[in-house]
């Protein structure tokens, strides 16, 4: 069995984390999208889980000290949110060339390993 090297890994973050941000709308967040588990405007805010993400794989986070199950998980759920916003010319992943399928056909190949 292939090991999956945990860098490479941790690489596949910053393609996420730029869409997500990009997709975010931030001007008005109280807490400069920190999640507040106890903020009652957080917990409804229609952006919550995408900030949850952020919070838990940013930039500022020790990547490095997640296990591969926690990092493959969170990239899972990096999959599901770039793949909900392909638009429906991408049905044919296969052949498109996009940022977009690019990182995906790269995740995909990773977590198989």
């Amino acid at each position: 069995m292939i090991s999956v090297d945990k860098s490479e890994l941790i690489q596949l973050f910053d393609f996420p984390r730029k869409r997500i941000l990009q997709s975010m709308e931030v001007t008005h967040c109280p807490h400069a999208v920190f999640f507040n588990a106890a903020d009652e405007e957080c917990i409804c805010c229609h952006q919550g889980e995408e900030c949850i993400w952020i919070n838990q794989n940013d930039e500022m986070v020790a990547l490095e000290k997640k296990s591969i199950e926690e990092l493959k998980q969170q990239l899972l759920i990096a999959v599901d949110f770039v793949d909900s916003n392909l638009s429906p010319h991408h049905l044919s992943r296969r052949q498109c060339e996009c940022d977009n399928c690019s990182w995906l056909k790269k995740v995909q190949a990773m977590l198989k390993e």
